[in-house]
């Protein structure tokens, strides 16, 4: 996996460039990415222990947090100064930040976050991430993979705008959920959100009318472990 993140001060102005089109900072993406989360999955309680896989800086394990403040959060990338800054930016007891080298070494995840990471991982490394997620994730546990949707014009240029997006292979829904289903993850929903920018904001409330139209700037593959029969086990 590509390692995005060595110079983490640099991080901000490299992401303005990508998103600065659609008038929103990083932190509109994250809450809408959150507020799909919590709305469309059953959690009868917090999840116990949580994995915001490719975490960068901690911007998003922060938010999750805040979200689920009795819950454990382990935030893992590649890169070092990125677990550093958000090590130093982010002090709580509920809040761990690793390396994803170290990442076998933990228990079982009752949710795993991923957000444009499978973008930045080279296609033939691809199935092995994926079944990675799967020996992480418990067995009743919840997948949340988003990933930026090629279908979208906006999405594309943005990436193509994004310095540390340069010379990815993007991956269409069809492809993700076959990775998916290989590794033992059955996908129990698709959802395509982020339709319009900050200067047509006030269509912003159609867009739960939205989520099966494959054109949003993201999409998000929901995934649980297959389940076998009584008979089957």
């Amino acid at each position: 996996m590509q390692e995005l993140f060595e110079i983490p001060e640099e991080y901000e102005a490299m992401l303005k460039k990508g998103i600065g089109l659609t008038g929103n900072d990083k932190h509109f993406f994250i809450r809408g990415r959150l507020d799909l989360l919590e709305n469309k999955t059953s959690l009868k309680n917090a999840p116990k222990r949580i994995l915001d896989f490719g975490c960068g800086t901690g911007a998003t394990s922060e938010i999750l947090l805040q979200r689920f403040p009795t819950s454990e959060i382990v935030g893992s990338d590649l890169s070092e100064p990125a677990l550093a800054y958000a090590r130093e930016k982010i002090q709580n007891q509920n809040i761990r930040f690793i390396a994803l080298d170290k990442l076998q070494e933990e228990a079982e995840f009752d949710l795993i976050y991923l957000n444009c990471v499978i973008h930045h991982v080279p296609v033939a490394e691809r199935q092995a991430v994926i079944d990675q997620l799967f020996s992480l994730l418990s067995a009743t546990g919840t997948l949340w993979i988003f990933e930026n949707n090629p279908a979208n014009p906006g999405t594309r240029w943005a990436m193509y705008r994004n310095p540390f997006d340069k010379g990815v292979v993007k991956i269409w829904p069809s492809e993700l959920k076959k990775l998916l289903q290989i590794a033992g993850l059955k996908t129990e929903a698709a959802y395509f959100i982020f339709y319009f920018p900050q200067w047509l904001s006030w269509f912003r409330p159609l867009e739960k009318f939205f989520l099966k139209i494959p054109m949003g700037g993201q999409y998000a593959l929901v995934a649980q472990k297959f389940i076998k029969a009584p008979d089957q086990a």
